[in-house]
C-alpha cells in the first residue's frame, strides 16, 4: 500500500532539489494536495507570486510525479491561459476551450494570467467547481470544434457545462492580486487554498541561471555528439559567475515577458540549435562560447558566429524583444493589430468563413539613429513567431546590391534580390536612393522590376522601405504603383530626451559602465539641446552612443591619475558639459556703437519674451503669438550682421533656440540654375540654420525672377513647419527691402519685427575707429584725436550707401596702422610713440579713398568728341547732388522718377563708353548697386519670349543693375512687338526706381518708335544721340589709343597717321564705321610692326616703336580685308549705294522709301545677300563681328 506522508515527502523534497528558492511555498503546496488526497476531494487552489518562481512548474511536476507513484490513472494537466481572450468572439473561443477541458478526463485544469482575463470570462470562472454543472444563459452548438449560439434550426444544443472531478488551480503573476476584485464575491467561499510564492533574490535568479545554462548545454551536447566548452566551473557555489552565466543575469530583466529559464532558451538555448543545424556542425565538434561587446559567440575552427543571428524566437519572446526597444510606439501598434488580425482570420477558418490576408509591406520613415535597421529585424522575427511567414528568411540590401556592371542586367538582379528572400522578409535600407531623380532610368528600372517581384509574390514575400521621411515621400511620387504596394508607413519618431537618457543608461551597462546619478539632469538636457524639429543627425541612438564611448574614453584616462575614481563609473566631468555662461543684453549692448534705434527694440523684444516665459511657468495661457523673424532695412556696413550674430547669442540664451548659431546667406545660398534644384537646395540650407538664426543679405534679390520666388515660397512653407526652430532676418537696403515685402504679401505676416539701420554719423565713426584703434593696442595723440574727427566729418560730408559705415572704418583704421608703422620704421622714436598715433599718420590718409571718390571731370578726358555725350553726363552728376541736398533738407523733388534711357546713332560712336561712366557715377551715390552694365541684344529677347518666357525672367535678374538692350529699333518688325511693349512698360512700372533700362538702336528706328508710343516715352524720359565720330576725333582716338597701348609714333610717321584716317573715313566701300573702324585699323597696325620688328630683330628699346611703313602697309591691309567692292563683286549692286548713308543714320522717311522704289528687287533679295556674306565668312575674308555687323545692316536695309 502507498504511503501517502511518505510519498508528498520525497514529491517535496524532489521539487525543492529540482527548483530554487520556494522551500515553505512546496511544504505548503504538498500538504495541500496530501489532505486532498487523504480526504479523496479535489479543489480550488490559487497561486499567486512574481514569475519564476515555480508556480507552474511545481503544479507540473506535482501531477507528473502522482503518475509515477500510481496516484492517478491520468496525471495530465490542462492548461488555459485567460491574457489571450482579447479579441471579438473571445468569448466563444474561451468557452470552446473551457468545455473541452472540463469535460476531459485530465486530473487537474490550470487557469494562467487571471489577471488578464475578462470580466465575462470571470464571471463563469466564479461559478465552475469540481463535480459542478454551470448553466449557460445561450444554447450553442459546436461547428467546426468551436462554440456558437445557437439557431432554431440547430440540433445538439449545449445549455450547461459540466466539471467532472478535477483540481482547478488558479495562477497569477501579480503577487497582490485581489480574488475579491475580480471574481464573484461567493468565489471566495469556494477556494480552499490561496498559497503565495517568496520573491527570489539575487543570489537566487543567478543560481536558476546557472542551472538552465548548464542544462541547456548538456542536452545539446547529448543531443548533437558534440563538446560545447564554457567559461564557468559546473561545481563552483559562489554566487557571482563570469561569462555566460553573467552576461544572462545581468541582462535578464525581473519586470520582462520572459521567466528565467525562457530567457535562458531564448538568449541560449535555440541559437544554439539553430546554429547546429544551419552551419551543418558535424559530430565530435568542439564549441566554445563566449560572451563579447554585449553579444555571445561561438567559435569552431577558428571561425567565429555571432549567436544572435540564429536565434527564431517564439511569439512571447518577440514580443519581449519588441517592447524592450525604446519607442517605435507606431511599429508597436502595428503588429500588434497584425496579432490580431491573425487571430481572427484562424478562428473564421475554424468556422469555415473565408479568411482574409492583408498588405505587410511597410515603409519606415524616420531620421538616422531611430532604430530602422533593428526593427526590420525584430519585425521579421515578430512575423515569423506568428507563423505568417512561410520561411524563415530575412535578406537586408541597399542599393548597392542592386546595381550592376551591365545596365541591362537591373531588372534581372533585381528579382534575383527578391526570388532569395521570398517566404520572409526583404529590408531595404535608404530605399529612396533606388530612384533619386525623373531621369534615373536605371533607379527607374530597378523601381519596376521591385514592384512587378512584390505584386508575383504579395502571399509569399513582406518587403520593408527604410529612409528619411520627407526622401521617402518623394521616392513615392516616382511611380504611382509604389503608394497601392507599400499602404503601411510607419514612422520613427526621434527619441524624446528622456528616452535617450534610457539609450545612454543600457548603451553604458553593455560596456560594463555606470552612469552617475547626479548626471541625469544634465544629460536630458544636454539631449533636449540636440533634439531639433528637422535635423536628421543629433538626437538619435547613434548620437546618445558617441556621447557615451567619449565618456568612457575620458574616465579611462583620468583613472590612470586618480586613484579615486572607480573603473565603473561615468562621473559628470567625464561628460565634459559646457559651462552656462550668463548672458548680459546690456553689456552686449555698451560695446555697439550707435544704432540706438535697434537697441531699444532688443530691449522690448527681451522684456516681451521674459514676460512670456514668466506666464508659462506660472501656468498663465495667453494668445501672444512669439514670432520673432527680423527684418534688417540698411546700408551695407552698419552692424546688420553683428546683431543679427547678438540675436542668436541672446535666443539661445533664453532657451528659444537650442544651438544659437547663425548661418549666413544671400541669393546664391538657395537658387540654383538646375531645372527642379532650387526647393531642394533652399530646403538644405534652411536646416543647416534650424535651431539658429539664418540670416539672408540682400534679400530682396529674390524676388527678381522666378528662381528667386520659387526659393520665396520653400522659404514660407519651412518657417511653417520650423518656425519654433529657427528665427529668419532679412537684409537689405531700406527702400528695396520695401519694395520687396509690397510685392510679397505673404512675408508681412510672417515677418512682424522691422528694424532700420541708420547710416553711422561722424561722432559714431569716431567711436568706433577709436575703439578699433585701442583694441589693436594703439594710441592718439591729443592733436590726432581732432585730426581724426575732422576726417570722419569730411568722409560723412560726401558719403553715401557705400561709404560711410562700419566696413570704412575698418578700412580706414587699417590704412591708418600701416602709415604709422611705415613712419616707425623710417625714423628714430622713443619707446613711447612706438603705438602712438600722430595727425602726421592721419595727414597721409586722403579722405578721396573713403569718400565719394568719382571724379566725372577725369573721366571726361577719356572721350573724345561728342560733346553731347559729355554734357549730358555733366547734367546727370548735377542733378544727382541737387537731389541729395533736398533729400538732406526734407524737400521733395518733383522731377519724373523714371530714369530710363534712350541711346540713338551707330555702332563705334561710344555708346557704352559713356554709358559705363555713367554705371559708374550712379554706383558712387548708390542709384544702382553694381558697377557693371548687362549687355542684352534685342534677339536675345525675342527668343525668349518666344520660347515661353516673360520679360521679368529676362530683367529681374538685373534688378540693382543698368542693362543695355541693343538693335531695340529692329524691335518693330516683330509681329508680336505691341505685347513686347505691353510687357515693357508693366515691368517699368513695376520696378521703377530698382533698375535702369537704356533702349539703343539707329536714330530714325527709335524715334518711329518712341513717337508712336507715349507711353514708352514718358518711361523713357532721357535721351541722348550719338552722332559719328569727326575726321579729326577718328584720328585723336587713334593717337590716345596707340598711346594707351604702350606704343610710340615716330615724329615723321604722325602725318602719314593723319591722312590715313582722313583716307578710310573718306572711303565708302568699308565696312566698319567710327571707333569700330579704329579697332579693326589698330589691330591691323600693330601686326604689320610687330611681323617688322621680328625680321629687323630691333633691340628692346626700339620694340614698340611705329614707324611710317607700318602705316601705309597697314592702311593698305585693312581695305583690303574690310572693303566689299575689292573683295566681292557680287555685292556690287548694294555698293552702288551711298553705304555711309546705308550703315549709318538711315533715312526711314516715306520720301527715302519712294526714292528707292525702283530699285530691283532681285539684287537685294534678302537671303542670296545673307548667303553671299556668309561665303565672304566662310573664306576668312571678314571677321565673325564684321559679319554680325553687315548681317544687321541687310536686314534693315532690306
Amino acid at each position: 500500500m502507498i504511503n501517502i506522508d511518505e510519498t508528498f515527502k520525497d514529491i517535496e523534497n524532489k521539487l525543492d532539489q529540482e527548483l530554487i528558492g520556494q522551500k515553505d511555498f512546496f511544504k505548503d503546496l504538498c500538504d495541500y494536495f496530501k489532505r486532498k488526497f487523504i480526504e479523496n476531494e479535489k479543489g480550488i487552489i490559487v497561486l499567486l507570486g512574481e514569475k519564476e518562481t515555480a508556480k507552474k512548474t511545481s503544479i507540473r511536476r506535482i501531477f507528473e510525479y502522482l503518475g509515477k507513484y500510481e496516484f492517478l490513472e491520468n496525471n495530465n494537466v490542462d492548461e488555459i491561459d485567460l491574457g489571450s481572450y482579447n479579441f471579438n468572439l473571445g468569448y466563444n473561443s474561451f468557452l470552446t476551450d473551457l468545455y473541452e477541458k472540463l469535460s476531459s478526463d485530465s486530473a487537474c485544469v490550470m487557469f494562467k494570467n487571471i489577471e488578464k482575463a475578462s470580466k465575462d470570462i470571470l464571471n463563469i470562472l466564479s461559478s465552475i467547481y469540481p463535480n459542478t454543472c454551470l448553466n449557460l444563459n445561450d444554447e450553442y452548438v459546436i461547428k467546426n470544434k468551436f462554440l456558437l449560439e445557437a439557431t432554431i434550426n440547430d440540433t445538439d444544443k449545449i445549455d450547461k457545462i459540466v466539471c467532472h472531478n478535477k483540481f482547478l488551480v488558479y495562477v497569477s503573476d501579480n503577487e497582490h492580486f485581489d480574488i475579491n476584485k475580480f471574481f464573484n464575491k461567493n468565489f471566495d467561499n469556494k477556494i480552499d487554498k490561496i498559497l503565495h510564492t517568496k520573491p527570489l533574490n539575487r543570489i537566487e535568479r543567478n543560481k536558476i541561471v546557472k542551472r538552465e545554462v548548464l542544462k541547456t548545454i548538456r542536452d545539446k551536447e547529448t543531443e548533437y555528439e558534440i563538446k560545447i566548452i564554457l567559461d564557468i566551473n559546473e561545481n563552483d557555489k559562489s554566487d557571482e559567475y563570469f561569462g555566460i552565466c553573467k552576461f544572462l543575469q545581468e541582462t535578464y530583466k525581473k519586470d520582462s515577458n520572459f521567466g528565467i529559464s525562457e530567457y535562458v532558451s531564448y538568449k541560449l538555448s535555440k541559437p544554439i540549435t539553430n546554429f547546429i543545424r544551419e552551419e551543418e556542425i558535424i559530430k565530435g565538434s568542439n564549441i566554445l562560447i563566449y560572451v563579447k561587446d554585449n553579444e555571445i559567440y561561438c567559435k569552431v575552427d577558428e571561425e567565429t558566429f555571432n549567436l544572435s543571428e540564429y536565434s527564431m524566437p517564439t511569439l512571447e519572446e518577440a514580443e519581449y524583444k519588441l517592447n524592450s526597444i525604446i519607442g517605435i510606439e507606431d511599429l508597436k501598434n502595428f503588429l500588434n493589430n497584425i496579432k490580431n488580425n491573425y487571430k481572427v482570420q484562424k478562428i473564421r477558418e475554424r468556422l469555415g468563413l473565408k479568411t482574409s490576408t492583408i498588405s505587410l509591406n511597410m515603409i519606415f520613415a524616420g531620421n538616422a539613429g531611430t532604430g530602422k535597421t533593428n526593427a526590420a529585424r525584430v519585425t521579421f522575427e515578430y512575423l515569423n513567431a506568428l507563423g505568417i511567414l512561410k520561411k524563415g528568411v530575412y535578406r537586408e540590401v541597399s542599393k548597392a546590391d542592386f546595381v550592376t556592371e551591365n545596365i541591362n542586367d537591373t531588372a534581372k538582379r533585381t528579382i534575383d534580390i527578391i526570388n532569395s528572400a521570398i517566404g520572409g522578409v526583404l529590408f531595404i535600407d535608404e530605399a529612396y536612393s533606388l530612384c533619386e531623380s525623373e531621369d534615373d532610368k536605371v533607379g527607374k528600372e530597378i523601381v519596376d522590376a521591385l514592384l512587378k517581384g512584390v505584386e508575383d509574390n504579395r502571399d509569399d514575400l513582406v518587403v520593408i522601405l527604410a529612409g528619411y521621411e520627407k526622401d521617402m515621400e518623394e521616392f513615392l511620387t516616382f511611380n504611382s504603383g509604389l503608394k497601392s504596394r507599400f499602404p503601411n508607413i510607419i514612422h520613427f519618431e526621434d527619441y524624446t530626451p528622456s528616452q535617450m537618457y534610457q539609450i545612454a543608461l543600457n548603451i553604458a551597462k553593455s560596456k560594463g559602465y555606470r552612469i552617475a546619478k547626479n548626471v541625469k539632469h544634465d544629460l536630458i538636457d544636454l539631449f533636449a539641446k540636440n533634439q531639433i524639429n528637422g535635423k536628421n543627425d543629433l538626437g538619435n541612438a547613434r548620437f546618445v552612443r558617441n556621447i557615451v564611448e567619449n565618456a568612457i574614453l575620458d574616465a579611462s584616462k583620468k583613472y590612470l591619475t586618480d586613484k579615486s575614481k572607480q573603473i565603473d563609473l561615468l562621473e559628470r566631468d567625464n561628460f565634459n558639459f559646457k559651462a552656462k555662461t550668463k548672458f548680459d543684453l546690456e553689456e552686449r549692448l555698451s560695446n555697439i556703437v550707435g544704432l540706438a534705434e535697434v537697441k531699444n527694440l532688443l530691449r522690448s523684444q527681451y522684456k516681451l519674451i521674459v514676460a512670456q516665459e514668466k506666464r508659462k511657468s506660472a501656468g498663465v495661457n495667453t494668445k501672444i503669438e512669439q514670432n520673432l523673424n527680423m527684418v534688417f532695412a540698411g546700408n551695407p556696413g552698419t552692424g546688420k550682421t553683428s546683431i543679427a550674430r547678438l540675436v542668436a547669442e541672446m535666443l539661445n540664451s533664453m532657451g528659444l533656440l537650442k544651438v544659437g548659431q547663425l548661418v549666413e546667406t544671400d541669393r546664391s545660398s538657395f537658387v540654383s540654375e538646375i531645372p527642379g534644384q532650387t526647393s531642394r537646395k533652399t530646403e538644405e540650407k534652411f536646416k543647416e540654420a534650424i535651431g539658429g538664426v539664418l540670416f539672408i543679405d540682400e534679400a530682396y534679390t529674390l524676388a527678381n525672377d522666378s528662381l528667386g520666388k520659387e526659393a520665396i515660397e520653400t522659404l514660407l512653407k519651412l518657417i511653417e513647419d520650423y518656425g519654433q526652430d529657427v528665427v529668419v532676418i532679412l537684409a537689405g537696403y531700406e527702400d528695396e527691402m520695401e519694395d520687396f515685402f509690397d510685392v510679397n504679401i505673404g512675408l508681412k505676416s510672417r515677418f512682424p519685427i522691422w528694424t532700420v539701420f541708420k547710416d553711422y554719423n561722424p561722432n559714431e565713426l569716431l567711436e568706433m575707429a577709436i575703439k578699433l584703434i585701442e583694441n589693436k593696442g594703439f594710441k592718439l595723440s591729443k592733436n590726432a584725436y581732432i585730426s581724426l574727427k575732422t576726417s570722419f566729418e569730411t568722409i560723412y560730408e560726401d558719403a553715401d550707401s557705400q561709404s560711410g559705415n562700419g566696413r570704412m572704418v575698418r578700412n580706414y583704421v587699417e590704412s591708418l596702422i600701416r602709415h604709422q608703422s611705415i613712419r616707425i620704421a623710417e625714423e628714430d622714436i622713443s619707446v613711447y610713440e612706438m603705438n602712438l598715433i600722430t595727425v602726421k599718420d592721419i595727414e597721409k590718409i586722403s579722405t578721396l579713398e573713403y569718400e565719394n571718390n568719382f571724379d566725372l571731370e577725369e573721366k571726361l578726358k577719356s572721350l573724345k568728341g561728342n560733346e553731347s555725350a559729355k554734357q549730358f553726363l555733366n547734367d546727370q552728376y548735377k542733378l544727382i547732388k541737387i537731389e541729395e541736398k533736398r533729400e538732406k533738407l526734407g524737400k521733395r523733388s518733383n522731377i519724373n522718377k523714371y530714369r530710363n534711357i534712350i541711346f540713338t546713332g551707330s555702332i563705334g560712336t561710344g555708346k557704352k563708353k559713356v554709358l559705363n561712366i555713367l554705371s559708374d557715377m550712379y554706383f558712387s551715390t548708390g542709384r544702382v548697386k553694381s558697377k557693371n552694365i548687362v549687355e542684352i541684344d534685342k534677339d536675345e529677347i525675342i527668343a525668349s519670349i518666344n520660347s515661353g518666357l516673360y520679360l521679368d525672367d529676362i530683367f529681374n535678374k538685373h534688378i540693382g543693375k543698368i542693362v543695355l538692350i541693343d538693335k531695340f529699333d529692329l524691335i518693330i518688325n516683330e509681329y508680336n512687338y505691341n505685347e513686347i511693349v505691353s510687357m515693357l512698360i508693366k515691368f517699368i512700372d513695376n520696378n521703377r526706381n530698382r533698375i535702369i533700362l537704356v533702349i539703343s538702336g539707329s536714330k530714325p528706328g527709335m524715334e518711329k518708335i518712341i513717337l508712336n508710343n507715349q507711353s514708352l516715352k514718358y518711361r523713357f524720359p532721357l535721351q541722348l544721340d550719338f552722332s559719328d565720330y569727326s575726321e579729326e576725333e577718328m584720328y585723336e582716338i587713334c593717337i590716345d589709343t596707340i598711346q594707351e597701348k604702350g606704343f610710340i609714333i615716330n615724329e615723321d610717321s604722325y602725318s602719314s597717321l593723319k591722312e590715313t584716317m582722313k583716307e578710310l573715313y573718306n572711303r565708302n566701300d568699308l565696312v566698319l564705321k567710327n571707333a569700330l573702324m579704329i579697332k579693326g585699323y589698330l589691330d591691323c597696325l600693330i601686326r604689320v610692326q610687330s611681323s617688322r620688328v621680328y625680321d629687323e630683330k630691333l633691340n628692346s628699346k626700339d620694340i614698340n616703336i611705329i614707324e611710317k611703313s607700318d602705316i601705309i602697309k597697314s592702311k593698305k591691309k585693312f581695305i583690303e580685308t574690310n572693303s566689299l567692292s575689292q573683295n566681292d563683286n557680287n555685292l556690287k549692286s548694294v555698293n552702288n549705294y551711298d553705304l555711309k548713308k546705308s550703315f549709318s543714320d538711315r533715312d526711314y522717311s516715306l520720301e527715302y522709301e519712294e526714292e528707292n522704289e525702283n530699285i530691283d528687287s532681285k539684287n537685294y533679295n534678302l537671303i542670296d545677300e545673307l548667303l553671299k556674306l556668309k561665303n565672304l565668312l566662310d573664306l576668312n575674308i571678314i571677321r565673325e563681328d564684321e559679319f554680325k555687323v553687315l548681317k544687321h545692316k541687310l536686314i534693315s536695309f532690306m
